[in-house]
């Protein structure tokens, strides 16, 4: 069994929420990631978008069987890397992130955190009364085809991906950060705003939005060719646990 505490350490938002009251948390530093993802309509758009920022030219990935997903990568760091992901029209259904297609503009829509005993983690998390998703596996064969197998762990309330999942790269599979192109570097990464991250105190609590606090939001502060640019998500309500009147 982990402890409240050690939970937190591996969750988004531990490092302020351990030590700061709730109130006073404008943004908190995220762990490290594996990767965080740049949703976008169309691959070949969020590229051109990425280079123009970054100054470098992200790689094809590979398609995502089953998912309806495509891929292009660069690299943010050692084991890190920067996932542009769109619809893949040689697939007949987005299944995962089904937004993709709606997006006006790329913007950040999840993130993952490296793990190991991935499913010893799962029993973990539900153990503590965090409803969960997986493992489940996936693979991708990429253009130079070498195919890459993991294991993935999702909350199954992921607050519209500003929290992270979790993911466990196979002992065979390189990290794709090890082939992805460029020389990016992660040199911010924050969330501002306030989450109920851990379930409900008890039964006689609820989320409720907090209109005195800043929204939720994921922001990457990433260092390019260009100098530095920022990445975000979409903004949403902050929250916290309240207390309902009998």
């Amino acid at each position: 069994m982990i402890s409240r505490r050690t939970f937190l350490g591996t969750t988004a938002g531990a490092i302020a929420a351990s030590c700061l009251r709730a109130e006073s948390v404008s943004a908190v530093q995220l762990p490290e990631p594996d990767h965080i993802i740049l949703g976008c309509k169309n691959l070949d758009d969020g590229i051109a978008y990425l280079e123009k920022l970054s100054g470098y030219r992200a790689a094809n990935g590979g398609s995502h069987p089953g998912r309806g997903t495509r891929n292009a990568l660069l690299k943010l760091g050692h084991k890190s890397y920067l996932e542009i992901l769109a619809p893949d029209p040689a697939q007949p259904e987005l299944k995962w992130h089904k937004d993709l297609a709606t997006l006006d503009a790329p913007v950040l829509v999840g993130w993952a955190v490296a793990i190991k005993n991935i499913e010893q983690y799962a029993t973990h998390l539900r153990e503590h009364g965090v409803a969960c998703l997986g493992p489940n596996a996936g693979s991708r064969v990429t253009p130079a085809g070498q195919t890459l197998r993991w294991k993935t762990l999702l909350l199954e309330d992921d607050k519209q991906g500003t929290l992270p999942f979790y993911i466990e790269w196979a002992q065979d599979s390189a990290h794709p950060s090890s082939t992805a192109p460029g020389e990016c570097r992660l040199v911010g990464w924050v969330r501002t705003g306030q989450l109920a991250e851990m379930p409900a105190p008890g039964p006689e609590y609820r989320a409720v939005r907090m209109a005195d606090a800043p929204d939720a939001q994921l922001q990457a502060q990433i260092s390019g060719n260009h100098g530095e640019f920022q990445l975000m998500s979409r903004a949403i309500p902050s929250e916290r646990w309240s207390k309902t009147i009998p």
